[in-house]
C-alpha cells in the first residue's frame, strides 16, 4: 500500500495551461516591455491582492495597466486572459487514472471567483474532480503555512502522506518545510515518472 494518501494538484500551471505568464508574455511582446517587469506588477503586486479578497478582480487588470501606463481595455484583456487558458490533455489523464485507482486528488487553485468559476465549468473540471479548493474562498495565501495544515486537518493526514505538485518553486517552500513532499512540475514524462516513483516505492 502506498504511503502516499493525497496528491495536491496546482490547478492553473499543471492541470490547466495558460496563466498570467502567458498573459504577460503577450502584453509585453505587444507594447515592447520587458518580462520580468510585467509580471512582478501584474502576478505578484495585483493578482496576488485580487485572489486573496484584498482587491477586486476588475482592480487586478485596470491597476497594473494604470502604472504600466498601457492603453488597453481591463475587460479585453481579461477575455486574452482566459483564452490562454486550456486544459493539460496528459496529466489530466494522468492524474483521472490515479484517481479511479483510488489514490485521492485534490486540485488547489488560487484565483478570483469570477475567473475560477468559469474555467471550472468551461473545462467541466466537476465532472471528473469532486475535490476543488480555491484558497480565494479561505482568504489564505495557497502554499502558506496555514493553508498547508488546513489542508493537512481536511484530509487527516500527515504531512509526509501527502504530495504536492506546483509549477512555481516558490509554492513548494511552505509545503517542503513542513515535511510534504513537493515536485516541481517540468513536463508530463518527468511528472509521472516523479509521481510514480512516490506512490509505489
Amino acid at each position: 500500500m502506498s504511503k502516499i494518501k493525497l496528491i495536491i494538484v496546482d490547478f492553473y500551471g499543471v492541470l490547466t495551461l495558460g496563466s498570467y505568464r502567458e498573459t504577460c508574455q503577450w502584453i509585453a511582446k505587444k507594447f515592447g516591455l520587458d518580462y520580468d517587469k510585467v509580471y512582478k506588477i501584474f502576478y505578484f503586486k495585483y493578482f496576488n491582492k485580487a485572489a486573496l479578497g484584498k482587491i477586486t478582480e476588475r482592480q487586478s487588470f485596470e491597476l497594473p495597466l494604470k502604472e504600466l501606463g498601457l492603453n488597453e481595455d481591463w475587460q479585453k484583456l481579461r477575455r486574452k486572459h482566459l483564452s490562454f487558458q486550456k486544459l493539460n490533455k496528459p496529466v489530466f489523464r494522468f492524474f483521472l487514472s490515479l484517481q479511479n485507482r483510488g489514490f485521492r486528488i485534490l486540485l488547489l487553485s488560487k484565483n478570483t471567483p469570477r475567473q475560477f468559476k468559469e474555467t471550472v465549468k468551461r473545462l467541466r473540471i466537476r465532472r471528473y474532480f469532486k475535490t476543488i479548493i480555491n484558497t480565494f474562498d479561505l482568504r489564505l495565501p495557497k502554499a502558506s503555512p496555514k493553508m498547508i495544515k488546513y489542508v493537512l486537518a481536511k484530509f487527516k493526514i500527515q504531512p509526509g502522506e501527502a504530495v504536492f505538485v506546483d509549477d512555481q518553486d516558490f509554492n513548494l517552500a511552505a509545503p517542503r518545510r513542513l515535511g510534504v513532499h513537493t515536485i516541481l512540475y517540468k513536463n508530463f514524462r518527468d511528472l509521472k515518472r516523479r509521481v510514480e516513483r512516490l506512490l509505489y516505492s
